[in-house]
């Protein structure tokens, strides 16, 4: 990864965010920072642009979801790729957070070769579109036997 983009990691705890921090300097990504919050982070996204934002989900006094929200409804943020890291997620976690806007999910404690598999799927990814409204009915068109069409 020649031209690594720089990278914040948000994680309440301290010894966390330096275990992250030196994990993506392991894979190669050189220019990587940690804050310990949700409003920390948005006054570091606001001064300097990240090419990701890898954040705990369970933080005080701003979660990950209110950290990933506040990203997506501002003009200059709203396309950051933003991964959400947890112990465990519920199905309503990952529903919640899917539809906020996150580009991937992962447990905590972080198996490498999967977390180099996020990191391509999300920094390959495509720009986000404002203008498309996410619904709350299935996109699906598809007939199956046993359940009916969808």
């Amino acid at each position: 990864m020649s031209e690594a983009p720089p990278i914040l990691i948000v994680d309440d705890q301290a010894k966390l965010v330096r275990l992250v921090t030196e994990l993506m300097n392991r894979l190669g990504f050189p220019e990587v920072e940690g804050v310990t919050d949700g409003p920390q982070a948005l006054e570091q996204l606001r001064t300097k642009r990240y090419g990701l934002v890898i954040s705990d989900l369970d933080m005080e006094p701003m979660d990950g979801i209110q950290l990933l929200r506040e990203i997506r409804a501002d003009d200059t943020l709203h396309n950051t790729p933003f991964i959400l890291t947890e112990t465990s997620f519920s199905f309503e976690d990952i529903n919640v957070a899917h539809l906020a806007g996150a580009d991937a999910f992962i447990l905590k404690p972080f198996d490498l070769s999967l977390l180099k598999t996020k990191l391509k799927q999300v920094l390959n990814g495509r720009p986000r579109k404002r203008e498309t409204p996410v619904g709350p009915l299935s996109s699906l068109n598809v007939d199956f036997p046993l359940l009916g069409k969808f």
